[in-house]
């Protein structure tokens, strides 16, 4: 018996091709600098629970870019969601209208400092300085920090306290600490 069927099954050059990119994709070596992005203090906010609706405001404010490719160091005072939910509901809504982005971005610079300060270095501070620290916001509003017992209290000048909570979260270029309270200026 004979067959006229012959099973050789040919490979067109295309799917060679196709085959040989697959298999021959190069492995891309992240620079210094992904790195440094990668573990900024903006990635540490996006990934901690209690600052992302901080994080939400920032994006909506056109202010990542400072805290992921700055080199800084910063500390962030983020407020948690508690105490942003704690806001006002005209408030809340007045911040997010494209109009008032920049009241929106001069209230998030009224939580940021410049310089690494972790909780070990402000109690340091503290205590050097007499029971309390003078801050300067990137936005140009005073902060006092100072001891309450065992808690970090930070003072706006408007008179707003927040006490620390979470802290010490370490990012490339900076250090975010939550508090509970936002900071507005009157």
């Amino acid at each position: 018996l004979f067959s006229c069927k012959q099973d050789v099954k040919e490979t067109s050059t295309s799917e060679a091709i196709k085959t040989d990119t697959l298999v021959k994709k190069e492995r891309v070596t992240p620079t210094q600098e992904d790195k440094d992005r990668a573990n900024s203090v903006l990635t540490k906010l996006m990934v901690t629970p209690e600052s992302k609706k901080f994080t939400n405001y920032l994006v909506t404010a056109q202010m990542t870019d400072d805290l992921m490719k700055k080199k800084g160091p910063y500390t962030v005072f983020a407020p948690s969601a508690e105490a942003l939910d704690g806001l006002s509901e005209e408030t809340r809504q007045d911040f997010m209208k494209p109009e008032n982005k920049e009241a929106l971005a001069t209230m998030l610079r009224q939580h940021i400092v410049e310089g690494g300060l972790d909780s070990a270095t402000l109690v340091q501070k503290i205590r050097e300085n007499n029971g309390s620290l003078a801050l300067t916001t990137i936005g140009g509003t005073q902060l006092t920090a100072s001891r309450s017992g065992s808690d970090i209290v930070i003072t706006h000048s408007n008179g707003t306290k927040a006490i620390v909570g979470k802290s010490d979260i370490q990012g490339s270029n900076g250090v975010l600490h939550i508090v509970d309270a936002a900071f507005i200026q009157n």
